[in-house]
């Protein structure tokens, strides 16, 4: 490895309260076989980050943390052809994001203009790529049908509220009763929970995992979709990694053994390395309406340095749309 003045990375030290995230100055990775450097103009922070954070995230406690970054490419590993040093791009890392030099697998990369802002081509890349995902792919909802997005103000529920209403379905959106403004300017219209929904919806986006399935099938047609991509409900409930993941597994179980709409996990990692160049497809989508206009990704941004701020910012719910870390 080669030192760069300023390198530096945040550090994931043990599970615990924001406090145990530290940075640090480190040496510049050398990218290996397959992956790509990255210098970081901006990288995403998700809730997930805080379950991992706390422990409440099944697997190894990765050492730094960051699922979406964007940037510019400063070196390649051998056997990388398609990217180059200079070129503006975005990644998928799983882990390594709150860090000014990512390393990246070439097939979750993907090239990026130069002329929108890093912070909204970010929200991109994480935030509106799930919802695209979820909406296009997976529930496809047909013009004048209508959805139920729980969590509507945040940063997925929001973009999932812009791309569904961009393809003709009406959207109901939870939030709490102070975020109601936000959610009905986003074109949604608020309800205060799965429960105060007026009609069955065809399909029900639910981040909250566990107890809220039961509930978001309800109001979910029986021909319809239940599509779950995070279990928060972990998070403030006093329930340990063990006991959350037999909530989740128990609620899936249920789903399946008794009648109603299906349910649906969706991760996106497992979809991009499903279908790389599904992913940069639809990547590429997204930016053609980011730059029409048709979507507007609403971002906050924190230097890399207030990371643990940040993490508080969202664990409070305090956060509304994207979260970005800037160096």
């Amino acid at each position: 490895m080669t030192t760069a003045a300023g390198a530096r990375r945040v550090r994931l030290t043990s599970t615990g309260g924001p406090e145990v995230l530290r940075v640090e100055a480190v040496p510049v990775p050398e990218p290996g076989p397959g992956q790509v450097l990255i210098t970081m103009e901006a990288a995403g922070v998700a809730f997930h980050d805080v379950t991992t954070r706390r422990g409440l995230t099944p697997g190894a406690l990765p050492e730094v943390q960051g699922f979406d970054v964007v940037g510019h490419v400063m070196r390649v590993g051998a056997g990388v052809a398609e990217f180059t040093p200079g070129q503006r791009v975005g990644a998928l890392v799983g882990d390594g994001g709150y860090a000014t030099h990512v390393l990246a697998p070439a097939a979750r990369t993907v090239p990026l203009p130069e002329g929108p802002p890093a912070a909204q081509l970010d929200a991109l890349v994480l935030n509106y790529l799930t919802a695209w995902q979820m909406v296009h792919r997976v529930a496809r909802p047909a013009p004048g049908d209508a959805v139920l997005v729980l969590g509507a103000a945040g940063g997925v529920g929001s973009a999932l509220t812009q791309i569904a209403r961009a393809a003709g379905v009406a959207v109901y959106g939870t939030s709490s009763p102070g975020r109601r403004g936000r959610v009905e300017a986003g074109g949604a219209i608020w309800v205060a929970d799965q429960a105060s929904v007026p009609v069955p919806v065809a399909a029900t986006f639910d981040p909250v995992g566990g107890p809220s399935l039961v509930r978001s099938r309800r109001a979910t047609k029986p021909s319809g979709v239940v599509v779950s991509y995070g279990f928060s409900f972990a998070t403030g409930a006093g329930h340990s990694r063990a006991g959350a993941m037999a909530r989740t597994v128990g609620a899936l179980l249920r789903a399946k053994l008794t009648p109603g709409p299906r349910v649906v996990v969706h991760t996106v990692a497992r979809a991009v390395d499903g279908d790389p160049a599904g992913f940069r497809a639809d990547v590429a989508a997204l930016v053609e309406r980011l730059v029409a206009g048709v979507i507007e990704p609403e971002v906050v941004t924190l230097p890399l340095e207030q990371a643990a701020e940040a993490h508080r910012r969202l664990e409070n719910r305090e956060v509304e749309g994207k979260l970005v870390l800037v160096p």
